[in-house]
């Protein structure tokens, strides 16, 4: 049965609030008029819809409409209605007061087993007792039983990859908005923090359940900031990020785990549980290469291959081969980085196989036997697989000589092993090879030890007679001081040698000094030269560009005292101008010729000559003089 829980937008409930704390602070009553006012200038609300709104949180309680007596203005001692925020706590009665779909008010039903509600438009379900989509669909959509630590555990690194994409997400109200607003619109609060306390307490006892916690996000957020906001948009990819990581829980966890934690450089070789099917699989433009099928669908399957990147691909089913394929059929060529992918499928094999002789139920035959008796080679560990990337092998010591006893007076005797040579795999990709060197995937730029040679000393007891062992060294010296007593004595010539040698010696450290002193003296004048044209070079320039600066300089105090001499000559040829219009004004003109007049006629007529008056008189002024006869 539908119930009406909320009506108003949650929006506009804020932008209320917004508008009742403004007209407060400016010590008024936050009345209809001043309310609608704001409304419509800050954010383009019309009155109609304003005045709906206003019931609507007058109704749910987010608005309390009180009573005040105007105290200033034309309105000192009128009774108005105000609108004030409300301050008790809304009271939490079980369910939410929006729809869960669309996070808007109205109408809606109530689920029997959680706090959501929906509108009847928003679900498809006539069912007297109903069921939210989200206590239904959650637990069928992510089906898997995992021990609560290890879901957990888990669930953690979900929780580390979705809060590095979204920040905004982690702490929802931001510790720097009133968290009032927050209580009085959300009914259920949630972020990644809380999900992420959660997770460390081990309170996730399913994968539903975490989803769950990031679908209550997505409808917090979109109610508090709406749906349209960037907030909101961040919130809806954050759960698709988190429906596609529990959905790779699901497929394989062991995967999931090994992918993110990356405890180890060979992550990718160790087997799930149980192993995944192994199979060439080919990309467009791409060879066919080994790979894990993570998931099989009806027409295509999504495998994860070998190698460097560890990639993913969806690859339809005619473009995939069973492991057991051999190298002609698959027609690939011999290059690094397939050696390096080939390699690791080994060592995934191999322990493949280890792990199937632990279990008594695992098939006869080995999968690594499966690629000897199809490639026809024997299968061995990549030296790199087996001692780890970049570690080289240690020569061996040949246990019998450091078993055997020691004598009294041991004689050390170097014994040189025989040297080996071992010729390179041929990395030629023609397809002229033989099956034989066409699987060999051993790395090539690797040189075993056994191929160098090698040289160690073993310490040999020996039980030999005083004589034998007696130093070489004592015997020469009798023989030496035999000879010496059978000759005759002569004078020793040592000192005269020894001088000439060091007077040699003398002249030669001379020469040497000589020279050097010399060189040095060259190199100290030239660079001595040089810095003397470079400092002279420098004071020039210095020189230079002070004049440059004094001349312009000059040059701009003379423009200015040109321009300065050049506007004080025009305010004087201004002022005489003036000064020679008012006297000209001052004066009085001849009315026939236009000189100065000395004659005065009438009122605005004078003469210069009794001539001119005369000829004016008879030809016209007799009929306009104004003088008085």
């Amino acid at each position: 049965m539908a119930v009406k829980r909320r009506q108003g937008c949650p929006q506009t409930a804020l932008h209320m609030w917004d508008a009742i704390a403004y007209i407060r602070q400016q010590k008024q009553i936050p009345n209809v008029d001043r309310l609608s006012g704001y409304m419509k200038r800050v954010y383009n609300l019309n009155p109609p819809d304003f005045e709906r709104q206003l019931k609507f949180a007058v109704s749910d309680e987010l608005v309390v409409l009180k009573k005040s007596v105007g105290c200033k203005g034309a309105k000192v001692g009128i009774e108005q209605d105000g609108y004030r925020i409300p301050d008790e706590e809304q009271e939490r009665d079980g369910h939410d007061w929006y729809c869960f779909e669309c996070h808007r008010g109205g109408e809606v039903i109530l689920c029997s087993t959680c706090h959501r509600v929906y509108h009847e438009l928003c679900v498809s379900d006539d069912s007297e007792t109903f069921v939210c989509p989200v206590c239904k669909e959650n637990p069928e959509k992510f089906i898997a039983t995992f021990k609560k630590s290890e879901l957990n555990t888990l669930l953690s690194f979900t929780c580390i990859r979705l809060k590095e994409k979204t920040r905004e997400l982690h702490r929802i109200p931001h510790p720097d908005d009133e968290k009032w607003r927050y209580t009085y619109l959300i009914y259920e609060p949630m972020d990644l923090i809380t999900m992420e306390d959660k997770m460390k307490n081990c309170e996730y006892v399913s994968l539903a359940e975490f989803y769950t916690d990031a679908q209550q996000i997505v409808h917090n957020v979109s109610v508090y900031f709406g749906m349209q906001s960037t907030i909101a948009e961040m919130a809806r990819q954050m759960l698709i990020d988190c429906e596609y990581d529990l959905a790779e829980i699901v497929r394989c966890a062991n995967c999931y785990k090994m992918s993110n934690s990356k405890n180890n450089k060979l992550w990718f070789c160790q087997p799930c549980d149980p192993p995944h099917e192994l199979v060439y699989a080919k990309l467009r433009g791409y060879p066919y290469w080994p790979a894990k099928i993570i998931k099989k669908y009806d027409t295509w399957y999504d495998v994860r291959f070998f190698g460097a990147k560890h990639q993913r691909g969806q690859i339809d089913l005619g473009f995939v081969k069973p492991i057991s394929t051999s190298y002609k059929k698959l027609g690939v060529k011999k290059t690094a980085s397939f050696d390096r992918a080939y390699n690791e499928l080994r060592h995934h094999m191999r322990l493949v196989e280890e792990a199937s002789k632990k279990d008594p139920s695992a098939k006869n035959q080995s999968p690594t036997k499966i690629l000897e008796e199809v490639n026809g080679v024997a299968m061995q560990d990549s030296p790199k697989l087996k001692n780890g990337p970049g570690r080289k092998r240690k020569s061996t010591t040949t246990p019998a000589a450091a078993k055997a006893p020691s004598a009294k007076k041991p004689v050390t005797v170097p014994v040189k092993k025989n040297k080996k040579f071992y010729q390179e795999s041929p990395t030629s990709s023609s397809p002229k090879n033989n099956p034989e060197d066409a699987v060999i995937l051993e790395d090539h730029n690797f040189v075993s030890s056994s191929s160098q040679e090698t040289v160690s000393h073993s310490s040999i007891g020996v039980q030999t007679d005083k004589e034998l062992i007696e130093p070489e060294d004592s015997v020469l010296d009798k023989t030496v001081s035999e000879d010496t007593n059978n000759k005759p004595t002569k004078e020793c010539e040592c000192r005269a040698k020894y001088d000439k040698l060091i007077k040699e010696l003398q002249v030669r450290l001379e020469d040497e000094h000589n020279e050097d002193k010399a060189k040095a003296l060259k190199e100290f004048s030239e660079r001595l030269t040089g810095d003397l044209e470079a400092e002279k070079q420098k004071s020039v320039s210095a020189a230079v560009d002070k004049l440059k600066r004094e001349h312009k300089e000059a040059q701009r105090k003379a423009e200015e005292s040109r321009k300065e001499a050049h506007e004080l000559q025009v305010v004087k040829m201004i002022e005489q101008h003036r000064l020679e219009i008012s006297e000209t004004k001052k004066k009085q003109w001849c009315y026939n010729c236009e000189s100065e007049a000395i004659y005065h006629c009438c009122w605005n007529t004078s003469y210069c000559s009794v001539e001119c008056q005369q000829v004016h008189w008879h030809k016209e002024h007799k009929r306009t003089c104004r003088r008085k006869r």
